[in-house]
C-alpha cells in the first residue's frame, strides 16, 4: 500500500486487477449492465488513485473499495434517474400526459413509501432520533445536546432505528444497495 500512496503505478495495477475481479461480481447483483459495472469499476479505482495516500491506514480494504464502489453505483442511478424524468418531462411537454412512469421511478417511489413507513412505525424516541439525524442532518453530539441525553444513547438509538429500517426493507424485498442509499441520503 505504501508504494502505490507513493505513485507506484506497477504496485496499483496489480492492486487494480486483485481487487476489481472482487469487486465486478458484487457489482453485477446489482446492476442490469456489464457497461455499467465496468464503468463504476473505472471510477471507483480513479477515485482511489486520487485518495491514494489514504491507503496505508485503511484497516479493511474490501469494505473500503466496496464503499466506494457502492457510492458512485448510487451516484448513477440518481444521474440516470434525473436524465429520464427530464426526459418524461419533454416528453409530456411534446405528448401530453399520457405517459407511464418508468419501472425504476416505480420502484423508487415504492422504496420511498416503505423508508416513510418504517421511520413511521418506530418508536417515537428512535423516530425523533433518526429524523433529527438524516432529515436535519445534525450529528449525533448535536442531537444529544438537544434532547439533553448522553451522546451513547443517541448513537444506540439511531444504530437501532437503521437496524429496524434496514430489515424492514429487507422483508419487503429491497436489497442491500436501497439500505446504503437510505445510509447516504434519507428519502
Amino acid at each position: 500500500m505504501q508504494l502505490i500512496a507513493d505513485g507506484d503505478e506497477k504496485a496499483f495495477f496489480e492492486f487494480y486487477n486483485h481487487h476489481a475481479n472482487l469487486l465486478r461480481p458484487f457489482l453485477l447483483r446489482y446492476s442490469r449492465s456489464e457497461t455499467d459495472v465496468e464503468d463504476i469499476i473505472q471510477e471507483t479505482f480513479i477515485k482511489i488513485w486520487l485518495h491514494r495516500d489514504q491507503l496505508p491506514g485503511i484497516v479493511n480494504m474490501r469494505a473500503w473499495i466496496n464503499r466506494i464502489a457502492s457510492r458512485i453505483y448510487l451516484d448513477h442511478i440518481d444521474r440516470d434517474l434525473r436524465s429520464r424524468e427530464r426526459r418524461e418531462s419533454i416528453g409530456r411537454d411534446w405528448y401530453g400526459e399520457g405517459q407511464v412512469a418508468s419501472a425504476e421511478r416505480t420502484r423508487l417511489l415504492e422504496l420511498r413509501k416503505n423508508i416513510h413507513q418504517a421511520v413511521d412505525g418506530l418508536p417515537e424516541a428512535k423516530r425523533k432520533v433518526f429524523r433529527l439525524n438524516r432529515e436535519l442532518g445534525m450529528k449525533p453530539a448535536q442531537i444529544a445536546e438537544m434532547l439533553d441525553v448522553p451522546v451513547g444513547t443517541v448513537k444506540n438509538q439511531l444504530s437501532a432505528a437503521l437496524r429496524q429500517v434496514r430489515d424492514q426493507l429487507v422483508a419487503s424485498g429491497f436489497g442491500p444497495l436501497a439500505f446504503l442509499w437510505l445510509i447516504s441520503r434519507f428519502l
